[in-house]
């Protein structure tokens, strides 16, 4: 009987034993995934809405404007500018009067906007203050009164 009363006893003494190594020796792992979605943002803002060019002395490389480009996506972006009047300030009282302009915004240099002009990024996470301005030759004669305008219309977009 003494025989079985110890065989009784060491059983779950090598049980516990047994269970313990178990967990302790299994290696078990499990990993925590840290993942979030972030949109693409382009936006561009003006400090200045409106400019009154001086028709009579011109403007030479005049600042009409900074623009603000703010840009996330990593493909880069295009600043796109593009004229009602085809790069000219028209008379609205007298349609035929008009005068040529260019504008100066970052590589594009004193070019008409007789077509669109486009300024590209090829990075993206971009916050750029650019300076938008104006050349007008100066006209020394008699400038039919009214009002002379153009409006110049900035666009971001992003590169697929």
């Amino acid at each position: 009987m003494f025989i079985n009363k110890n065989l009784v006893l060491a059983v779950p003494t090598v049980l516990a034993f047994v269970s313990f190594n178990t967990f302790a020796d299994a290696g078990a792992t499990q990993d925590i995934v840290l993942s979030t979605d972030v949109a693409s943002v382009c936006t561009i803002e003006a400090n200045s809405l409106t400019y009154s060019p001086d028709l009579t002395t011109g403007e030479d490389g005049t600042t009409i404007a900074t623009i603000t480009e703010i840009c996330n996506d990593a493909d880069g972006y295009t600043v796109t500018f593009t004229s009602a009047n085809s790069g000219k300030l028209q008379n609205d009282d007298v349609p035929g009067e008009e005068k040529d302009y260019e504008i100066t915004y970052g590589s594009i240099d004193e070019k008409k906007l007789n077509s669109a002009r486009t300024e590209s990024y090829n990075s993206g996470t971009a916050s750029n203050a650019v300076l938008l301005k104006l050349d007008l030759a100066a006209d020394s004669g008699v400038i039919a009164a009214g009002t002379w305008s153009d409006t110049i219309t900035a666009t971001v977009a992003v590169i697929d």
